[in-house]
């Protein structure tokens, strides 16, 4: 399970709709949590805590899916760029 599933998750557990949880963290935009749950947005730590609270949920879990996720995303973005770097000089050296 990743950040977004265990967050909708954990939402829904409380009968809650993204209004909500948007309220009880105290942001104005429920187009925030479904950044976070739709598209895999990760939250700053801070509000990674706010949302432990009002979720009720465990807070290391919540910070080590939330690790886990962001260093996927990085690792992703690092080798893309590279496979694109080589395959452009890949492209230059046939010339």
């Amino acid at each position: 399970m990743n950040f977004a599933q265990r967050i909708k998750k954990l939402r829904r557990a409380k009968g809650w709709s993204v209004y909500d949880l948007a309220n009880a963290i105290r942001v104005k935009s429920p187009g925030y949590i479904s950044k976070i749950e739709a598209r895999g947005e990760i939250p700053s730590p801070e509000m990674i805590s706010k949302l432990a609270d009002a979720l009720e949920a465990d807070a290391k879990e919540l910070f080590e899916l939330a690790k886990k996720d962001k260093h996927q995303q990085l690792t992703h973005s690092i080798n893309k760029k590279y496979d694109e770097g080589y395959a452009l000089y890949r492209k230059s050296k046939k010339k």
